[in-house]
């Protein structure tokens, strides 16, 4: 077990206060150092925001709004860094795309353009838990002055949020494997290191904070642009199968989908982010939604899916609603259509973080035979205008349903940043990965090399 380094340092602390119920600053103030790596938490003071019931929404609010910065899932831990890392495009060109997306692309996480990004991902993220474990210690320390369910609803997301952060920066910064080494999980404010103890201790550390969140949180609440406990038991079941426990991880999908809270939008590709089936979806509200994701798909980068991969995917017909990509300069199907349409074609400024369809595919992964596995696949297939199901005939063993369920991942998630946690889950081989280089080359097949350095685990600032 590693034990995180401890110095001493001033940081700027900024007074947090909200602008229009949303935007939280933060202010000064000095402290050690409390994880590895990181800049101080930035604390708030506790004396004014933690004075009502609307600053602890107010502060939890500021949580979410860091969680939407271009930097993590905003942009780039979802549609930029992590959809390219998870080959969902082959039309990245290094001139064009940048160091950045390109080295990403490549798996060339020891780029030093890509380590800087690495940090700065685990500085944010960090920082985010630092704001709730001060949110959740003074929910403790005031709780009177709660009403009504407000005490459980502001604990519930807190630590649900806690979980969340900290599963994502094991996912990236860690091996798979559950005897490795982990990420510390911080669940205090305090000058003394927080050790990081093994993936498989990290998992249950999120599972304990989640089982809370659930125990706290009401069945009732459907607000998805708010962790609910809706959306607990989808990450619980996204955990679980991420740790191999197959029976819990079913066991909570099918607690969501039976919940009858939520349902698959059949007939429409009019949202192609299928908003009403989100559990969980982030408002970007201190970002250009529009500009992040144009920097990504528009010039000078212009990346995407090339048409022939396009086809690969989805077919060579236009059935499939998720069969829709548009080219980011005109907005159309003319030109270079490369973009997801899914991007321009949603509700306003929205993320989704976890959807209805990865429990219908966390049950079809965790089904005991074909037959049950393919009913799960059929019924997000049929909601996407696929209405000839799949048979035993075309999938007649566990390894082609297992095909089938990755190619629905690559369809359904296409720019979300889901891919590149798949692949890592399931120990893909490199070579394995979409796009990889095949000798000799297949005219009309692209192609996106990797690097002999290729790895699954980000790297940690020094």
């Amino acid at each position: 077990m590693q034990t995180f380094k401890t110095s001493v340092m001033q940081i700027l602390k900024m007074k947090i206060s909200a602008i229009m119920g949303l935007l939280v600053l933060l202010s000064i103030m000095g402290c050690k150092k409390w994880v590895d790596g990181a800049p101080q938490p930035l604390q708030v003071d506790e004396g004014k925001v933690f004075s009502t019931e609307q600053g602890f929404r107010e502060a939890l609010n500021a949580v979410y709004l860091q969680m939407g910065s271009a930097t993590l899932y905003g942009k780039d831990l979802t549609m930029g860094v992590l959809s390219l890392a998870g080959r969902s495009f082959d039309s990245v060109n290094v001139n064009k795309a940048g160091q950045l997306y390109y080295q990403a692309a490549t798996f060339n996480f020891t780029d030093p353009v890509v380590k800087n990004y690495s940090t700065e991902v685990w500085n944010k993220m960090y920082l985010a838990i630092a704001n709730l474990d001060n949110l959740l210690i003074n929910t403790e320390a005031k709780k009177d002055i709660f009403t009504g369910n407000n005490y459980n609803k502001v604990k519930g997301e807190a630590l649900a949020l806690r979980a969340y952060l900290h599963f994502d920066l094991l996912r990236l910064f860690a091996s798979a494997d559950l005897q490795d080494q982990g990420i510390p999980y911080v669940t205090t404010i305090n000058p003394n290191p927080t050790p990081a103890g093994t993936v498989e201790q990290t998992l249950n550390a999120c599972v304990t904070d989640l089982n809370a969140a659930d125990a706290l949180l009401s069945s009732d609440d459907l607000t998805t642009s708010q962790i609910t406990r809706w959306a607990v038991k989808g990450l619980l079941a996204r955990l679980y199968l991420y740790k191999g426990d197959k029976v819990e991880a079913g066991k909570n999908a099918l607690a969501v989908i039976n919940s009858n809270k939520f349902a698959l939008s059949f007939n429409t590709n009019s949202d192609l982010f299928f908003t009403k089936e989100s559990l969980f979806k982030l408002n970007i509200y201190a970002n250009n939604y529009y500009a992040n994701y144009k920097a990504v798909f528009a010039a000078p980068c212009f990346i995407g899916l090339s048409a022939s991969s396009q086809t690969a995917l989805y077919g060579s017909t236009n059935i499939d609603y998720r069969k829709s990509f548009i080219d980011a300069a005109t907005g159309s199907a003319s030109g270079t259509p490369l973009l997801p349409k899914k991007f321009t074609v949603t509700s306003s400024n929205i993320f989704p973080m976890i959807r209805l369809t990865e429990m219908y595919y966390v049950l079809a992964e965790c089904a005991s035979d074909v037959t049950t596995g393919l009913g799960y696949l059929n019924q997000v297939r049929a909601a996407r205008n696929l209405t000839i199901p799949l048979t035993a005939v075309n999938v007649p063993d566990a390894a082609a349903l297992e095909a089938e369920i990755m190619n629905e991942y690559r369809k359904e998630f296409i720019g979300e940043g889901q891919m590149f946690f798949y692949y890592k889950r399931k120990r893909t081989p490199f070579t394995a990965l979409p796009f990889y280089p095949k000798t000799p080359p297949v005219t009309g097949v692209a192609y996106l090399p990797l690097v002999p350095v290729a790895s699954y685990v980000f790297v940690k600032p020094e």
